[in-house]
């Protein structure tokens, strides 16, 4: 079967990307799957086996390089615990004329460098790789869901960013991006590196007030009272909650939480100036030793605890 055939059995159109072809095929499929009546014809049967050989002949002209060249290596430090491969994408000069504002570089377990690798590109790199994972799943289990099944679609974006953020903690090596994102404020005396970042409490531009923000004056100390995911939620020192502290820079997050929850780093949090719905805080961070060759290997089984999970929620739901 040619790409041209698979098209034309999927009926897919020109401009039609990646999730507009997943969606047609998942379309198809509900059609004919072996729980429709009459799946047991053997029209249906062939119908069936027509559509998922159209689906994996496209999927392998997506993987397949544009030009018969080899794909270029990419020299980064590789995590070979990584659950899984990701592309590394770079994005096209600004004159190309390009319609597409990157292209994939190289695939493999690498681990990011701010250096080399875009922030933001490093971001579609993850989010592409947790759909990849949720979508062998499906295509494992021949699981196709139902039209307009809200709840399908809520729980896999669950997933997804359940997955998202145990995977992107696999690609980074905190301390070195750190030492490559910014430069010490200073050093004690025992040549710990001394940051300091510029965080917020609170909303820039909401109405509400936040009565225990407004009562914060300069110079008050706050301290981390727990994590969330990637939030750390501050208190005051008569311990009342004052909410979740947002970074200048998305990029910190990657580095700093994972350094605090390893214990790996201590902070000092000293409000710098204080208004009705938000605070701004002066944020230091100090990296301890052995802190350096840190990052997320063990975090192989989380990821795999997640498709577990999503793979009984996929057989749940098909049950229904």
């Amino acid at each position: 079967m040619t790409p041209e055939q698979a098209k034309r059995i999927l009926n897919i159109e020109r401009e039609d990307d990646k999730a507009v072809i997943r969606r047609k095929y998942h379309r198809l499929m509900s059609a004919f799957h072996p729980d429709a009546a009459g799946a047991d014809k053997p029209e249906y049967i062939r119908r069936a086996q027509e559509i998922n050989a159209a689906y994996d002949v496209l999927k392998k002209e997506a993987k397949t390089p544009a030009s018969k060249k080899e794909t270029p290596v990419w020299q980064g430090e590789v995590n070979e615990k990584a659950f899984c491969d990701r592309n590394i994408y770079c994005c096209y000069s600004l004159d190309a004329g390009e319609e597409k504002l990157f292209y994939q570089e190289a695939r493999g377990k690498y681990l990011w460098d701010p250096d080399e690798e875009e922030f933001e590109l490093f971001l579609v790199s993850i989010r592409h790789a947790s759909g990849e994972l949720l979508e062998q799943t499906e295509e494992r289990l021949c699981f196709c869901p139902r039209e307009e099944d809200a709840l399908f679609e809520t729980e896999r974006f669950r997933f997804q960013a359940r997955l998202f953020q145990s995977l992107s903690m696999q690609y980074i090596r905190p301390a070195a991006v750190l030492k490559k994102m910014a430069e010490p404020l200073s050093r004690d005396g025992q040549g710990r590196e001394i940051y300091l970042f510029r965080a917020f409490l609170g909303a820039e531009g909401r109405r509400r007030r936040f009565p225990a923000i407004e009562r914060l004056r300069a110079g008050d100390v706050l301290y981390p009272a727990s994590f969330e995911g990637n939030k750390i939620r501050v208190m005051d020192g008569d311990r009342t909650l004052l909410g979740y502290l947002s970074l200048e820079d998305d990029e910190l997050y990657f580095c700093v939480i994972p350094l605090l929850k390893r214990r790996l780093a201590q902070v000092k949090m000293t409000v710098k100036k204080a208004e009705a719905v938000k605070a701004e805080i002066d944020f230091y961070f100090r990296v301890e030793k052995g802190a350096d060759n840190v990052y997320g290997s063990d975090l192989y089984l989380e990821t795999a605890d997640i498709l577990r999970k999503y793979e009984a929620f996929l057989r749940e739901r098909a049950d229904n």
